[in-house]
């Protein structure tokens, strides 16, 4: 161009003001190099994009710019002549000005239990962005299009680009190595491993806030009151209550320093050693062999009724203690050994519904426990979670078959996607952008990826039934039968993806409460010929609609409780990971008169059914 045309042009064009601050002059070059490069455009193409670009800024008369504005013109244009990949390429992402307002002004919970603060605020506003990120960039059109329109669900997508899931640590990482438990950390201060119980307590709950920084779901400890047991020798009772609550309470206050709602945390209790870990050596804080864990068994059941106690005391204002969960594992040989423990849980449950009780009697909940015992601190957890909406897919069926290829298809879609996370968070290890996981002791991982399950959730097996037979899961043989095929097809198809990848797929229960409204809702905007009021439900009467979860029956069936729970089994050992089947105390006080019955009722649970966890509700 001419020296006299640019001279001309210049005039023409606004200033620009950067983010820096300064004002600088208007240059088109910038912009067909910025195409160029961040879109991949031929350098003919780009060239005239930038110049329709210019020719609208000058006819507008805009009389000053901004870069986010720049862009928003170049998108516009890419858009009208059909660079719509490209246009995804290049846009902002991030919020509205105002709803950035609204957010300061009004927050963005109605709820009153849930803490706002600055730190909540901006937690939010990059939450947004980065969820923007993931469907923009990292997930394709259709794998996109799948979750927004209610297909399948992609769980915590707003970590999807940086962060695993959810992870169970051996306690005795920190408790040999002290926190954090990497030798060449030298980012913060180190401290030594715990000589007693004291140190051990706020250690161990100091992990889980440190370690929250890398994850963005539950992170629990395995076999909690078992490597715990050691440190409380020579103790009384009343000495490690005390220290047992103030680990319960450090986990608690760290929400108040968290951009998240709440950190999600869980400890495994075990009333005394369990076999496989009777030999398992003893090393204290040097180094040295002191025994092995058997020589503890007093201890932990010391630290498992100590546990019990603070769940029921509550906090300083007898509040429940929500986090961390208390999982607690039964079998018939407990519930005769630590008889007077079992009757004290009951007392837990009635006062504050905490505790998740575990069915160690369970064959499936027993082989996974014995995987997950070693000598070298191998943790385990899930790397990522996709949610399947079944009814839906009933409903773009014709027939069983049919509703068959369709529940495929997305399980492949699904996997595609759980592949997609597995290499970023290789790439992120990598990268040392999980800095803590990217460590290593004793020459393994401190976080292995081969050691984490790809997880495929699913809603509304009860619904895709029903539609599919007139019938729900428990009304007759046919219709439990089609529930037990779909659900050995989705571990069929787990196994093989398995084999083929090398990974580990397996199935989930769906854990979030609200993708039960929110796959029922657009169902009901998407196919409302095909819904009724008899498989869509409304919440308490409502206006919410809502599917079942996961493999689950209907709240109110006309089965008595044991036969419930023994069908519900039968289900249960197909899905490997979180199920849980809930009890009402209400609705059931026939069988829960008194803590003896409570009794007789896991008695029963460990004896004759495969149900892998129960969790008893008001």
């Amino acid at each position: 161009m001419p020296q006299e045309n640019r001279s001309y042009l210049k005039q023409l064009m606004p200033k620009v003001f950067r983010t820096e601050g300064d004002v600088v002059d208007f240059e088109p070059a910038k912009i067909e190099q910025s195409l160029i490069k961040e879109t991949g455009l031929k350098k003919e193409i780009a060239g005239r994009i930038t110049e329709l670009v210019v020719r609208r800024i000058i006819s507008s008369g805009i009389k000053f710019l901004s870069g986010p504005h720049i862009r928003e013109i170049v998108c516009s244009i890419l858009s009208e002549q059909h660079f719509e990949e490209e246009r995804k390429l290049y846009t902002r992402i991030g919020m509205p000005l105002m709803d950035y307002e609204e957010l300061l002004e009004k927050g963005f919970s109605k709820e009153k239990h849930k803490i706002l603060n600055p730190e909540k605020i901006h937690h939010k506003a990059a939450n947004q962005l980065a969820e923007e990120y993931a469907l923009l960039r990292i997930l394709n059109d259709e794998e996109s299009h799948a979750h927004l329109y209610g297909d399948i669900y992609i769980h915590q997508l707003k970590y999807f680009d940086l962060r695993p899931y959810s992870q169970l640590w051996d306690p005795r990482l920190i408790l040999h190595f002290g926190l954090p438990p990497l030798k060449n950390w030298n980012i913060t201060s180190r401290t030594q491993p715990p000589k007693n119980l004291t140190d051990a307590c706020i250690q161990l709950a100091n992990w889980l806030g440190i370690i929250q920084c890398e994850f963005c779901g539950n992170q629990g400890y395995d076999f909690f009151t078992i490597f715990l047991a050691p440190y409380a020798t020579h103790l009384s009772y009343q000495e490690i209550k005390t220290e047992l609550r103030r680990f319960i309470n450090e986990i608690n206050h760290f929400s108040l320093i968290s951009g998240k709602d709440f950190l999600k945390s869980s400890i495994a209790c075990f009333p005394t050693i369990i076999e496989n870990l009777m030999n398992l050596d003893y090393i204290d804080s040097q180094g040295n062999k002191k025994g092995v864990y058997g020589d503890f068994e007093e201890e932990c059941l010391k630290i498992f009724n100590a546990v019990i106690d603070i769940f029921i005391g509550g906090d300083y204002n007898k509040n429940p203690f929500l986090i961390p969960k208390h999982l607690v594992y039964f079998d018939l040989n407990y519930l005769y050994q630590v008889k007077d423990s079992y009757l004290k849980l009951f007392e837990e449950i009635n006062k504050t519904y905490t505790p998740y009780l575990i069915n160690l009697s369970s064959k499936w909940i027993k082989d996974t426990i014995i995987r997950n015992i070693s000598d070298s601190y191998l943790n385990h957890g899930i790397l990522q979670k996709v949610s399947l909406n079944l009814p839906r897919y009933a409903y773009l069926s014709k027939d069983e078959d049919f509703f068959l290829e369709t529940l495929i298809r997305y399980i492949n879609l699904s996997i595609e996607i759980l592949n997609k996370k597995y290499d970023i968070i290789q790439k992120r290890l990598t990268t040392n952008y999980l800095p803590i996981c990217s460590g290593s002791i004793n020459g393994n991982p401190l976080y292995d990826l081969n050691r984490q399950d790809l997880c495929l959730g699913f809603i509304g097996l009860n619904e895709a039934v029903q539609f599919l037979t007139n019938c729900e899961l428990h009304e007759n043989d046919d219709a439990f039968s089609l529930g037990k095929k779909i659900l050995l097809e989705l571990n069929k198809i787990c196994n093989e993806k398995s084999n083929q990848f090398n990974r580990k797929y397996a199935l989930v229960e769906n854990t979030s409460n609200g993708l039960m409204f929110r796959f029922a809702r657009l169902d009901y905007k998407h196919f409302p010929m095909k819904i009724n009021p008899k498989i869509v439900r409304r919440y308490k009467n409502g206006e919410k609609l809502y599917y079942n979860n996961s493999a689950h029956f209907i709240k109110n069936t006309n089965l008595k409780l044991k036969e419930q729970i023994a069908k519900q089994g039968r289900y249960q050992y197909l899905i490997q990971n979180g199920v849980v089947e809930q009890i009402s105390l209400s609705k059931n006080k026939s069988e829960f008169q008194d803590a003896q019955a409570f009794q007789n009722f896991l008695k029963y649970t460990s004896e004759k059914t495969q149900i892998g966890c129960l969790k008893f509700i008001p």
